[in-house]
């Protein structure tokens, strides 16, 4: 609501004299002058005129008091003339009593744009309907315009975003998990600690566990008032809303405070975006808070960090398989998380009998019973080589184990399993981890460049040869390692005559000087072609 729209209102019931015009602001908070005041040109201000006598600048728009006519009187005003005097002849009046006293004041009010005059009698009573007057038309206004952006776009993301952008500081939508499912972009968290969160995807446990021991958090009313969070490890204030949906809390917004500070309507502000997402959920998004199974529940809590004493009474009263493996199943084609939950999820559980997921870093993290400690055998293989064809997605698999307390350590392995075959092998769609591990020990080095003073001379020797006779040595040697130095099984892999790869090796032997029946020579030669392939050297699939 504008300046000039507002005092209409309010002139309906009150005396209200416009002394000055310019700019017609947005009105977004009303507040009262005082020496901290500001000059923030969407707040409405209201103070009284003998409070600015000694100078106090002015906000860009204002409501004054002047003074009424029992005041004048007390001056030695005569009473016949003011009795019919308007409000800016009154305003007149106040300057002529003591010209020196009213010169500053006369210059401080010709720097406002928006200014008016009322009686000081109606001071409060208008300051309280201007309030709810604006908080009203701006929570109505914001519903509107998010409801209409909800039905538009069905996305929480789209959404949140375009609240963000109306009450000036970032947001972000975390589940009862403290699951990130959205954050805004065009007023992004500066706050490192959630950046972090944001980056991840979730928040750990022991965070989560130290929330949920804030007061302001445990004693906040079962609605979607917000309240103040503090926390001693982040020098940014908090509000926080909760979130609901069929009457059950399901997440809460936090916003962050930036450059623009908290004001008073941010509170209520805040609770209206909750209802906005609320009914986004309802309408567009409600698979996002299915009801999770207790496996589900116990898996998400290992994977972000739950130590195991805290979880040992449910981990008693579930029943997990003496062998396992972990499966990281992320889609190739995004066709949304609602197509994840309700056709992958099912369409797995039926493939493999037994199976218990849960959701985590946008894919389905899977623990999938073994058969009488088996390794992965070629029939797991096979369903889920037809299972990645007809869902159209990648899976990384863990190697198996025994205790469901390492669930987290081999899904650290799937995942990275499925990372590094898309990185290196990215026309495969299944990636197990026994294949990647070696790799998985490469990228523990932060700068993969180093790893080259580990790789033996002579496939840099081979390289080069290789480069300037148009041969293929560096090849043959490659496979013939990697068939385990078979003449046999290297010749028949290359299509080349016994004779010719025999000629091809005496021909590297001598270029490299090196002896290919010592063993610890071949484990280096070996190490430093899989080396080359990690660094993209190396284009030659060898397994």
């Amino acid at each position: 609501m504008t300046f000039s729209k507002l005092v209409e209102i309010l002139s309906n019931d009150y005396r209200i004299d416009i002394l000055s015009q310019g700019e017609d602001f947005e009105i977004q908070d009303i507040a009262l002058i005082d020496n901290k005041h500001d000059k923030r040109k969407s707040t409405l201000y209201f103070g009284y005129v003998k409070q600015l006598q000694d100078g106090i600048p002015l906000p860009s728009q204002c409501i004054l008091a002047h003074m009424d006519k029992s005041m004048l009187l007390t001056n030695g005003v005569n009473a016949s003339s003011i009795e019919n005097l308007t409000v800016t002849e009154n305003f007149d009046l106040i300057e002529s009593l003591d010209l020196a006293e009213n010169l500053t004041l006369a210059e401080n009010l010709a720097s406002v744009e928006n200014l008016a005059l009322v009686e000081e009698s109606s001071l409060f009573t208008l300051f309280n309907e201007a309030k709810i007057l604006i908080e009203t038309t701006y929570s109505k206004g914001l519903f509107e315009e998010l409801t209409a952006l909800a039905d538009q776009t069905n996305s929480i993301e789209t959404v949140l975003d375009a609240a963000s952008v109306r009450l000036g500081n970032s947001l972000l939508f975390c589940d009862m998990n403290f699951k990130i499912i959205a954050s805004s972009s065009s007023i992004p968290v500066l706050d490192p600690l959630w950046k972090e969160n944001i980056k991840q995807g979730y928040c750990s446990y022991e965070f989560i566990k130290e929330v949920k021991e804030l007061d302001s958090i445990k004693n906040a009313a079962p609605t979607t008032s917000a309240v103040e969070v503090t926390c001693s490890v982040s020098p940014y204030r908090k509000l926080s809303s909760k979130v609901f949906h069929n009457r059950m809390q399901v997440g809460f917004l936090l916003m962050i405070e930036s450059e623009n500070k908290f004001l008073p309507y941010h509170y209520e502000m805040l609770s209206t975006v909750s209802h906005i997402i609320s009914y986004t959920i309802a309408y567009y998004r409600s698979d996002l808070f299915e009801e999770s199974s207790l496996y589900q529940q116990l898996l998400y809590d290992l994977l972000i960090g739950a130590p195991s004493k805290d979880l040992l009474p449910r981990l008693t009263e579930l029943h997990f398989p003496d062998n396992m493996l972990v499966l990281f199943i992320r889609p190739t084609r995004f066709l949304g998380r609602e197509y994840l939950k309700k056709f992958v999820h099912l369409s797995l559980k039926m493939q493999l009998p037994g199976a218990h997921v849960t959701y985590h870093k946008n894919g389905i993290v899977a623990m999938i019973p073994l058969k009488e400690h088996a390794k992965t055998d070629y029939e797991l293989l096979d369903i889920l080589k037809d299972f990645t064809e007809k869902e159209h997605v990648r899976i990384g698999i863990s190697n198996p184990f025994s205790n469901i307390e390492n669930f987290a350590s081999h899904y650290e392995q799937a995942y990275v399993a499925l990372e590094l075959g898309q990185k290196l092998n990215p026309e495969e769609f299944i990636c197990r981890y026994l294949d990647y591990q070696v790799y998985d020990l490469f990228s523990e080095v932060k700068n993969p460049d180093l790893l080259g003073r580990f790789c033996h001379p002579c496939l840099v020797t081979l390289r080069q040869y290789d480069h300037q006779n148009n041969t293929q040595l560096y090849e043959t040697l490659c496979i013939y390692l990697d068939k385990g130095c078979s003449i046999k099984l290297t010749s028949e892999s290359l299509y080349i005559h016994r004779n010719s790869l025999v000629y091809r090796l005496n021909r590297i032997i001598e270029l490299c000087d090196i002896n290919l029946e010592d063993v610890n020579t071949l484990f280096l030669l070996r190490l430093s072609f899989l080396i080359d392939r990690y660094n993209g050297l190396n284009a030659l699939k060898t397994w």
